[in-house]
């Protein structure tokens, strides 16, 4: 099980749980785990499976997509024992440690987390009190243009991030900043940059 953690609202932590789960190339799952209005999964199924308990399922797939229907959910044990991965799509408030609730407990039980921000001053400065929190190694996903790219202020702010954050970017697609995710298949730039933050958590698809 992995958590994908958005350091902020808006940077493209769902985009990313979904790529990581396509570039797996083995049966995953992402569960989202936020209020049925913010999700960014509504309309991301090739199919829906209908509902199990307080999930609403759908499918890519080898990616099974499940979304809570209330606010109060808990992740559900996968029902499919063919299921390899699991990605937690979640925000940083998971990592803030009181007032995490359950989904707190379990994310601190995790190996593997992967923090996502955006290519900004403020979003470094997010992942990196994220990253504080935390307490351990961890990718920290920047989505954006390349790292040559970024612009002086954030390479410069990136450069004082602590070391055992280990930096990935992650393309911004227009595409997806317009019409969000949908059935259509993901860019083959953002499964490329998946694996590239599969093999930071050791995990690469053989």
């Amino acid at each position: 099980m992995v958590a994908v953690v958005g350091c902020a609202g808006g940077v493209g932590a769902s985009t990313l749980a979904l790529a990581l789960a396509t570039a797996a190339g083995v049966p995953a799952r992402v569960v989202e785990c936020c209020t049925p209005l913010v999700s960014g999964f509504s309309a991301a199924a090739n199919a829906e499976l209908g509902t199990e308990g307080l999930w609403r399922r759908g499918s890519r797939g080898d990616v099974l997509l499940e979304r809570p229907i209330t606010g109060d959910a808990t992740v559900p044990v996968p029902t499919e024992s063919s299921i390899e991965w699991t990605f937690v799509d979640t925000n940083w408030t998971t990592v803030s440690g009181t007032g995490a609730g359950w989904l707190g407990s379990v994310l601190r039980t995790l190996d593997d987390v992967v923090l996502v921000t955006n290519a900004t001053v403020p979003g470094i400065r997010r992942l990196e009190s994220c990253a504080e929190l935390l307490g351990r190694d961890a990718p920290g996903v920047v989505v954006g243009p390349t790292a040559k790219r970024w612009p002086r202020p954030v390479k410069v702010a990136a450069a004082g991030m602590p070391a055992h954050v280990h930096l990935a970017a992650f393309p911004l697609d227009p595409r997806l900043q317009v019409t969000g995710l949908t059935p259509d298949p993901l860019p083959a730039s953002l499964l490329k940059a998946a694996q590239t933050v599969l093999a930071l958590l050791r995990k690469e698809p053989t």
